[in-house]
C-alpha cells in the first residue's frame, strides 16, 4: 500500500540507530504555490528526470548533493519533471539529464534564462552507472556554490 502512495519503505541493515531525516520527495508543484513576485523565488530547485525519485540508490545521490550545499540551501525541492506542468521559479536550476533540461528550456523565457542561474548534469541513474561521471557533477556543485553566493 505504501508503494502505491509513493512512499518508498526502506529498512536499515546491521544498526540500531535512529534513521536520519530524509527530504521529502513529495512534488514542488502540489506543495508549493508558484511565486507571483519575481524577488519571491526559490533559492535552488533540483529537477529529475521522471521516475528517478523512485529509486533509493539515487535518492541517496541526491541526498549527498544536498548536502555539499550551503546549510540554507539543503532544503531546496527536488521535482520530477512534468511535460504538462512548467516548474515553479528558482534563482537557480540543477537539472539532471536531457530530459529535465529540455523541459526547463521550454518553461523559461529568454531572458530569464540569462537572469537565472542553470546547471545541466547526468542523469542520476547514468552517474551511478559510471562514477566517473561525477567529477562533472561536484564540478557543478561547485560553480552553484559560488552563483548562489555572489547573488546574496
Amino acid at each position: 500500500m505504501l508503494r502505491v502512495l509513493g512512499v518508498v519503505p526502506m529498512a536499515l541493515r546491521g544498526s540500531r540507530r535512529a534513521p536520519a531525516a530524509t527530504p521529502v520527495l513529495a512534488p514542488v508543484a502540489a506543495a508549493m504555490p508558484v511565486p507571483a513576485v519575481s524577488d519571491e523565488r526559490m533559492a535552488l530547485l533540483l529537477l529529475l528526470p521522471a521516475g528517478s525519485a523512485a529509486d533509493a540508490r539515487q535518492q541517496a545521490l541526491l541526498r549527498a548533493v544536498v548536502a555539499c550545499l550551503p546549510t540554507a540551501l539543503q532544503r531546496a525541492p527536488w521535482l520530477e519533471v512534468d511535460v504538462a506542468v512548467p516548474p515553479p521559479r528558482a534563482r537557480a536550476y540543477l537539472a539532471f539529464g536531457q530530459e529535465a533540461l529540455q523541459a526547463l528550456g521550454r518553461a523559461l523565457s529568454a531572458a530569464e534564462q540569462q537572469t537565472t542561474c542553470v546547471l545541466g548534469v547526468e542523469a542520476p541513474a547514468l552517474l551511478l552507472a559510471e562514477p566517473a561521471r561525477k567529477r562533472t557533477l561536484w564540478r557543478a556543485l561547485k560553480t552553484l556554490r559560488h552563483a548562489l553566493v555572489e547573488a546574496n
